[in-house]
């Protein structure tokens, strides 16, 4: 997969040479089965078309450059950018998000960031906004594309237990602690990157603060105890880890007076 960063000063270059897409369209925190719904949809269409599979998303969370408040990701972007691999997607762009680009109105991001970077279909989930103050939205794409002879495909709501799944219905789970559930969401459970001398790496967010069953390592089961935002008590011979641990997260474990050493 090629990932290409894009900002204000290098678009026009990089679109000279872009090649024709079906690019999808969206944030993408923690790749959920919505968002690869909408990436397999992208990648079948380019397959229909004779196109490549592209994924169009912004470097910053657009919340954390406009209201200048604290995002809890999911997970950083190098582990976007391996499950966008994964999923078979040829091309990855991600854009440089600022105040100013915030500005543009609905036509003229899609002019300047989708056409130019030749997109054929564009696909994007039901409730995509886009353009200054999100004025875009599905309605006004559809007209868009109409009007520019793209392809357009809009993926319906993917629901679990009646709720929209989304990264924000995953940070919830995160804060209750309902591990067991993250599966039908994510696909798989919900894995960090912690360091036992610095803490949980940045753009992680560990559950709420409780003591829960984990596999480190892909092989090692265990209890681990989130002590803050930062920090987990691992019950293990740490010792015996390496210093860069992979945690999957399985469920709440309650009874923290009578932990054992395996479950």
């Amino acid at each position: 997969m090629k990932v290409v960063y894009v900002n204000c000063n290098n678009l026009q270059e990089i679109a000279k040479t872009a090649p024709n897409i079906a690019m999808a369209l969206g944030y993408f925190d923690g790749i959920h089965l919505g968002h690869q719904k909408v990436i397999q949809t992208a990648k079948k269409k380019a397959e229909e078309k004779n196109l490549l599979t592209a994924v169009l998303s912004f470097l910053q969370h657009p919340k954390s450059v406009l209201l200048s408040e604290e995002i809890l990701y999911l997970e950083p972007l190098d582990q976007k950018i391996e499950k966008l691999e994964k999923l078979g997607v040829d091309i990855f762009y991600i854009v440089d998000f600022t105040k100013e680009l915030a500005k543009l109105s609905p036509n003229e991001f899609l002019e300047q960031y989708i056409i130019s970077l030749n997109a054929k279909e564009i696909i994007c989930g039901f409730d995509y906004t886009y353009g200054a103050r999100a004025m875009g939205n599905v309605k006004t794409l559809t007209a868009f594309a109409k009007e520019k002879k793209v392809g357009l495909t809009v993926v319906e709501e993917l629901k679990w237990k009646n709720q929209k799944i989304s990264s924000t219905l995953i940070r919830e789970y995160l804060m209750k602690g309902n591990l067991k559930e993250l599966p039908n969401i994510l696909g798989d459970y919900y894995k960090t990157k912690y360091c036992q001398k610095n803490g949980i790496l940045p753009q992680y967010t560990l559950p709420n603060v409780g003591s829960y069953k984990v596999l480190i390592e892909d092989h090692i089961e265990c209890i681990a105890t989130v002590r803050c935002k930062k920090y987990i008590q691992i019950h293990h011979e740490t010792s015996e880890l390496p210093n860069l641990l992979t945690i999957q997260w399985i469920d709440r474990f309650d009874q923290l007076n009578s932990i054992p050493s395996n479950f």
